[in-house]
């Protein structure tokens, strides 16, 4: 929690574009773009430097698909978002991707 009590729910990750969707639509009429990241690199945890190898689902709705559907497969960028359920339904956390920086 911040010093105000809110809780945050900020995550960012330096990360490979190893797949991506075709762009779709809402119903209500936004951009969708669905894609996987991959992610390598060393970390610290409790004093041990730990490898750590990951993909993850991740989606940007809105203004940041244009920049990730411009993106070729295997690029390296830095995004910043959130995380949230997949759905009502299906509990599987998915990063929602609400800025891409080189």
């Amino acid at each position: 929690m911040t010093e105000l009590g809110q809780p945050i729910n900020e995550f960012r990750l330096t990360a490979r574009l190893v797949k991506k969707d075709a762009i779709r639509y809402t119903p209500a009429g936004q951009a969708v773009l669905e894609c996987q990241l991959e992610y390598s690199g060393n970390v610290n945890e409790a004093g041990i430097d730990r490898k750590v190898q990951m993909q993850i689902f991740a989606i940007a709705i809105g203004s940041e698909v244009q920049n990730l559907n411009q993106m070729e497969i295997g690029q390296l960028r830095n995004f910043e978002g959130f995380m949230a359920h997949q759905s009502v339904r299906q509990k599987a956390l998915v990063f929602h991707i609400t800025h891409i920086s080189i």
